[in-house]
């Protein structure tokens, strides 16, 4: 009877240590029902042979700024921009914790600073160009230049295993074309926009950065091509810094 008695606590104990192997192995998203945040998976509930996708939309707020040759034009602290960009997520396999992910996304740049533009004629040509300096004239409360840009963002994807606390890793690359520019400034209730920049460059592309957990991340881009066309324009490149947000 002894025995027997032994034999049944190392079968219970057995089946015990059994179960609990067989729940830890089960994926926590099967658990979780079907959302709109990070773990959104659909109009149903995974099964144990869904790929873990993540960030497929997301949404960044930035500091935006140019670079190069600003001819001593000053860009405000509060010069804010955003992108959104809906994204494929695609692991190299079901598990795999590297991947790769493509889509299309919307840029907004929008630059305040105390300077102007003005368009101005190649001496014996009739070709412009865009030239900025520091504006001297009367108060302008809103002075900004805006750039808006239809994307192809691409990135490489290297995820943790944990479910939180997700350590994540996204170098990427994006071109673009813009699809609308002007500049806006206001002098007491009169507001004015110029759209007629002479000698724009419509493509853009440069490389992209994301680090972050879980769904949010710090996010950076670099433009690698000059916002203006004329050799005699400014000289100025697209930057900029700031939150992502991995919505699902």
């Amino acid at each position: 009877m002894k025995y027997l008695a032994v034999l049944i606590l190392i079968l219970t104990s057995l089946v015990g240590i059994s179960q609990n192997q067989q729940k830890e192995d089960v994926h926590p998203f099967i658990k979780r029902k079907p959302g709109v945040m990070r773990l959104y998976t659909g109009l149903s509930a995974p099964d144990e042979k869904s790929p873990d996708k993540f960030d497929r939309f997301n949404s960044d707020f930035f500091y935006n700024d140019w670079i190069g040759d600003p001819n001593n034009v000053a860009t405000k602290f509060y010069s804010l921009g955003h992108n959104l960009n809906l994204m494929f997520d695609i692991p190299f396999s079901k598990k795999s914790r590297m991947g790769i992910a493509i889509g299309l996304g919307y840029s907004h740049f929008s630059i305040r600073h105390d300077g102007e533009f003005n368009f101005l004629k190649e001496l014996g040509t009739e070709n412009k160009f865009s030239h900025l300096s520091p504006y001297g004239g009367v108060n302008r409360w809103i002075n900004r230049t805006v750039f808006n840009f239809v994307e192809i963002p691409f990135e490489l994807r290297f995820r943790s295993r944990k479910e939180r606390g997700k350590l994540k890793f996204y170098p990427g690359f994006k071109a673009g074309f813009m699809v609308e520019n002007y500049t806006k400034w206001r002098i007491e209730q009169y507001e004015y926009k110029e759209f007629n920049f002479p000698d724009l460059n419509r493509i853009h592309y440069g490389p992209t950065l994301r680090i972050g957990i879980d769904n949010i991340f710090l996010f950076g881009y670099y433009d690698m091509t000059y916002l203006f066309t004329n050799p005699n324009s400014n000289q100025l490149q697209l930057i900029s810094a700031g939150i992502s947000i991995g919505w699902f």
